[in-house]
């Protein structure tokens, strides 16, 4: 009789321990942590545990997740708000990026735009926008198209760069975000909350065409 036998076997009869309940006690099973024999209820008494380990766990970082998440929402909504009390829209871009910086915890944040026609300051950078069809983030990100950074960014080990798009999807301008720490803009994180960043700043600083003459 084979392994496949036996297992075949006591799933077709479930009430086989039922009926033979003086096994639970009388066999013997290795320990895979302590390699002696110990019984069949001491065992599945040892997988329980193991398995509520990994439950409590995995709860706890479920918890965690979730804890990030409400912090991250309490931060778009903040950061949001500096936006809506902003009455002069000149000043709308750098309070943008100085809102990002105090809300977020960013080091560096700048906030380009340059509208239907960039000039050729913005040229590079426009280009680059129109290449990226979401937020990128990570340790290797060219950021020669971006002229005139403070002198900060020379101290960028990480980065990320939100494309502000329009109603027709046309590139407007960019946020750029950066940290001297490597692990802050990790390549591998998500982007989902860079993505939520730039649908809103792109509604507030979509530049506005002046009203045509009646």
């Amino acid at each position: 009789m084979s392994d496949d036998d036996v297992v075949r076997y006591l799933n077709d009869n479930p009430d086989f321990f039922v009926r033979h309940p003086e096994l639970f006690t009388e066999l013997q099973l290795p320990d895979p942590h302590q390699g002696k024999a110990v019984s069949l209820v001491e065992r599945q008494a040892a997988l329980l545990r193991e398995r509520v380990k990994a439950l409590e766990s995995r709860l706890s970082e479920l918890l965690r997740i979730g804890r990030d998440n409400d912090v991250l929402a309490r931060h778009l909504v903040e950061w949001s708000k500096a936006l809506l009390v902003q009455p002069h829209r000149d000043r709308m871009a750098a309070v943008a990026a100085d809102a990002l910086k105090q809300v977020f915890g960013v080091p560096l944040a700048e906030v380009r735009i340059w509208g239907a026609a960039p000039s050729s300051h913005d040229a590079t950078a426009a280009r680059w926008a129109a290449s990226l069809p979401a937020p990128v983030c990570g340790t290797g990100l060219d950021l020669g198209a971006l002229q005139g950074l403070a002198d900060g960014w020379s101290n960028a080990r990480s980065a990320a760069v939100i494309p502000l798009r329009n109603g027709d999807a046309v590139p407007f301008g960019l946020i750029a975000l950066g940290s001297s720490d490597p692990a802050r803009f990790d390549a591998n994180l998500g982007t989902a909350v860079l993505a939520r960043i730039g649908e809103l700043a792109s509604a507030a600083l979509v530049p506005v065409e002046p009203a045509s003459a009646p």
